[in-house]
């Protein structure tokens, strides 16, 4: 019984995955992440299956090791992205910075990928409680995208009434490093000396954190929710950048 409910389970939770991953391809920005839930998808689906093939191919240590490579593998992802989500969740900005950054993250077209617009609308109840606080967007054009991110998100917070004097725009960045050193420029060195502070999705905060840091900047951070339809293809392609990021500190 127990292995039936496990099994069914594995089948369920596979098929969910897949299904999450195509539509996002389908339907959203093509990402890694999309690919990789819809890997993992076939990774619980087919061993649950094709359960009595399964037991037989792990009577053979090449499978026996790709099995224990796979556990690992997956309760590594877990660990991380709890502790990714925990880190991005706690908010640290003092409502009296002078700048704040909204890092790009994707158009279709014209139009802000939902990840974007839940940073433009964190940044729009940021903005409302700091009212002396210029903001920065920050984001260049990329495949797919019409228009530069920067000015898509110019767009959308202006529509919503944030004064056009308040917004100084970056639309040549292309990667969170650049989106900071960019940003820098733009207001002509003056984040490294100002308060600052940065909003993007709770996934990507402790990167972009590191990352900030890395360049010398000390900025606080707000973030915005991922939806749950693109939990599993954020957090899965963010734990692959946080790797690049240990290895070539970018």
């Amino acid at each position: 019984m127990l292995k039936y409910v496990l099994r069914t389970a594995a089948a369920l939770f596979g098929a969910a995955l897949i299904i999450n991953g195509i539509l996002l391809i389908i339907f959203a920005n093509s990402t890694i992440g999309s690919y990789l839930t819809v890997f993992w998808g076939f990774i619980f689906l087919l061993p649950a299956v094709f359960f009595k093939k399964t037991v037989k191919l792990l009577m053979f240590p090449f499978f026996k090791l790709i099995t224990v490579f796979a556990v690992f593998g997956f309760a590594c992802s877990v660990i991380t992205a709890a502790f990714l989500y925990l880190y991005g969740t706690d908010d640290n900005v003092t409502y009296n910075e002078d700048y704040l950054i909204v890092l790009g993250c994707g158009l279709r077209g014209e139009t802000p990928t939902e990840p974007l617009r839940a940073r433009l609308d964190t940044a729009l109840g940021y903005l409302e409680q700091n009212r002396d606080c210029k903001v920065i967007v920050s984001g260049g054009r990329g495949s797919g995208e019409s228009i530069t991110e920067a000015e898509a998100m110019r767009r959308y917070l202006t529509e919503r009434g944030v004064e056009a004097s308040r917004i100084i725009t970056e639309g040549k960045s292309t990667s969170t490093t650049e989106n900071f050193r960019f940003s820098n420029k733009q207001t002509e060195n003056e984040l490294a000396s100002s308060q600052a502070a940065f909003v993007t999705n709770d996934f990507h905060i402790y990167r972009a954190y590191s990352l900030a840091r890395l360049q010398g900047f000390n900025f606080t951070h707000i973030h915005a929710d991922t939806s749950w339809y693109n939990l599993a293809p954020s957090y899965l392609r963010e734990i692959l950048a946080i790797g690049q990021m240990i290895v070539f500190k970018y």
